[in-house]
């Protein structure tokens, strides 16, 4: 009974479908690979063109996947490290419809060079969608970005603040950035089991890996609220970019709980294992529970189909528009947190300009 109630909290607390295991996505991989291969290449004139954080595992290589198999007129930059899982996925159609850059997302310079990596290989052409998908979770130890950060906070909010600051002026009129979010966001969001909720404070603290959340005293519990304090940076930099981007839609997506995905890779062995090979099957019975194919449906549709333009600044919980949370509706805490992102990543890039990066 111990075990099951960490196996149902794990499946609750786990909101970001960042990661996937390699055994979901390879079966779907090894029955498509011949169609893959059968797919014409769009007419250059026909192309469409996404940018996608997160999309190396979990419900983002289920959509990269669809893309480079069903849709042929999509073609694919995808800001990742280097990795046999990207790799895997050049296999699945022409080369030139898929582009790996390498990116550190825990890092602002690295973020920042793939940027500019990015706006050469657009070379003057407009992305029709933006995916914002990349997601991390530490329950084990206070954890710190390349640049000091809380790693949370670097990862989930700020790095995707400086690609959205980048790359806005090369988005299509009429194109749509999706920031993946999560119910937790919310402190008063169902959840069966009581996990780790954030407490408001000021996006400086957030940022500060040791006082982030420090009035928890559990490290798993302060690890999953400061999670959730990034998810909730996602939904107010949503509402901030639709007011400021009138021809973009802009939406936060809550896939919900999406397990066997590797977010729970911070996790003991037997709940990372309960995560990836038993809680999938139990999908259809966990409250607030999704699939990887019902979640990726949801969000694939988001960034192809849907009229984003007419709900931009929502939260989307799977289809439906939801208010999310009081505090991501906080004007005055918006404007805070997009002036302390701003800041951070000005002083932070400002420094590294005049550090040489080492051998």
């Amino acid at each position: 009974m111990i075990e099951l109630s960490i196996l149902v909290r794990v499946a609750l607390a786990t909101r970001s479908p960042r990661m996937g295991s390699a055994w979901q996505s390879m079966a779907y991989h090894n029955g498509v690979r011949s169609r893959a291969r059968a797919k014409t290449l769009a007419r250059p004139s026909a192309r469409k063109r996404l940018v996608m954080t997160g999309g190396t595992s979990g419900i983002g290589r289920r959509i990269v996947e669809r893309l480079l198999i069903e849709r042929s007129q999509w073609t694919i930059i995808l800001l990742a490290r280097p990795s046999l899982r990207s790799e895997e996925l050049h296999a699945l159609s022409d080369p030139e419809r898929l582009t790996v850059i390498d990116a550190d997302l825990a890092s602002l310079r690295s973020t920042d060079r793939a940027c500019d990596e990015v706006i050469r290989f657009l070379n003057s052409e407009a992305i029709d969608a933006l995916a914002l998908n990349a997601g991390v979770q530490t329950v084990s130890h206070d954890a710190s970005s390349a640049d000091g950060f809380e790693r949370a906070f670097a990862v989930n909010s700020l790095a995707h603040f400086l690609i959205v600051e980048r790359l806005k002026g090369h988005m299509r009129c009429g194109g749509r950035i999706v920031t993946t979010s999560s119910e937790v966001h919310d402190p008063d969001a169902f959840c069966l089991m009581g996990i780790g909720r954030a407490r408001w404070q000021d996006p400086m603290v957030l940022a500060d890996r040791i006082r982030s959340q420090e009035h928890i005293a559990s490290i798993v519990d302060r690890g999953e609220a400061r999670y959730c304090a990034s998810k909730l940076l996602n939904v107010m930099h949503v509402r901030h970019l639709a007011r400021e981007l009138s021809t973009i839609g802009v939406i936060a997506f809550n896939p919900s709980v999406v397990p066997g995905t590797e977010i729970a890779r911070d996790r003991n062995w037997l709940q990372q294992l309960s995560w990836r090979h038993v809680l999938p099957a139990l999908a259809p019975i966990l409250p607030g529970a999704r699939s990887l194919e019902q979640s990726s449906s949801d969000l694939l549709w988001l960034l192809t189909e849907a009229d984003v333009q007419s709900i931009s600044g929502s939260y989307v919980d799977g289809r439906e528009v939801q208010p999310g949370s009081k505090d991501s509706r906080d004007w005055s805490k918006i404007a805070r947190a997009m002036e302390v992102a701003k800041s951070l990543i000005s002083k932070r890039l400002h420094a590294n300009q005049r550090t040489p990066a080492k051998n």
